[in-house]
């Protein structure tokens, strides 16, 4: 009796998921578009690359894994009929592979109007990278910090343009204290979505008035292979599966950030399943968040060229 109780459970948990899950229904076709997308070969980053070559944009995917890269700019193209995808490296835990990805980008584009932070790692790796940072924080944050300053110059040529950072509902447990020492992989995760929240509200304040838009979001606890590389595999089970999103679904508040009419004007904002969410205290705190920011200028070694 208890096993049907819990089916029935679970079952009503699926249901309200999808009934209450956020759904994109702007139709604008992104032709012309230049895009580029972190982590774009699977799970959240691929349905959004995958969707916004569907409306035509030219979308660049940014992988650290060239092989499955590849796989995907080709299984996308040959899904959507647009040739205009492409796989570029980008090893957001290496500052000289961040730095060589926009550099090649640059030769190679001359507009960029969406760029999509999406890759994150969580529970991955406890060592340093060769930049001296704890490999999770850096590529949950240091990397893609370097990235978007760097991009800052030509997504304000191209402006109108948009910035999207995708954080998590757990940047509210997150503090900025000691973001370089080994801390659990929860702390670690927590404290770098926090920094994706403060990091997009001081863009937002910085690039106000140049019609570059900036705004972070929590795409929902989604099934994908992000959790491969941690102990929540050992838990994806039937009870796990019931409270999450699948792939399609937890893209859905992103490509509404990147491409519809009502996110023109909306900037320095917090959005869950397709509406503003409630942003955390800290996350609000600007004092936090310019020290953050002056912080992260130092540890990924911006020039005085480069600072915004």
């Amino acid at each position: 009796m208890w096993l049907i109780w819990l089916i029935m459970i679970l079952v009503s948990i699926k249901v309200y998921n999808k009934i209450t899950n956020g759904k994109c229904y702007a139709d604008n076709v992104m032709s012309g578009k230049v895009a580029i997308i972190t982590g774009g070969n699977s799970g959240i980053g691929y349905e959004t690359a995958l969707e916004l070559a569907r409306r035509g944009a030219k979308v660049i995917l940014g992988c650290r894994d060239d092989k499955r890269g590849q796989k995907a700019a080709d299984s996308i193209i040959k899904k959507t009929k647009n040739n205009s995808v492409r796989y570029m490296h980008l090893d957001l835990s290496s500052f000289k592979s961040v730095r060589k990805f926009v550099d090649d980008f640059k030769n190679s584009e001359s507009k960029l109007d969406i760029l999509i932070n999406n890759a994150g790692a969580s529970g991955v790796h406890r060592d340093l990278t060769e930049d001296g940072i704890i490999r999770d924080m850096q590529v949950n944050h240091f990397g893609p910090f370097l990235l978007t300053v760097l991009l800052t110059p030509i997504l304000k040529k191209s402006a109108p343009s948009r910035v999207i950072i995708v954080s998590s509902t757990y940047h509210r447990f997150g503090t900025v204290n000691d973001l370089n020492r080994p801390h659990s992989y929860v702390r670690t995760y927590c404290d770098s979505k926090l920094c994706n929240v403060l990091f997009s509200n001081e863009l937002a304040r910085r690039l106000e008035d140049t019609e570059v838009v900036v705004n972070c979001l929590h795409p929902g606890h989604v099934n994908t292979s992000f959790y491969r590389a941690t102990a929540l595999e050992k838990l994806r089970t039937l009870i796990l599966y019931s409270f999450f999103k699948n792939p399609v679904e937890g893209a859905q508040t992103s490509l509404y950030l990147a491409v519809s009419d009502d996110c023109d004007q909306v900037t320095g904002k917090y959005f869950v399943d397709c509406k503003e969410g409630f942003m955390g205290l800290k996350a609000r705190d600007e004092e936090l968040a310019a020290s953050l920011w002056e912080m992260s200028e130092k540890m990924v070694g911006l020039t005085p060229d480069e600072l915004l």
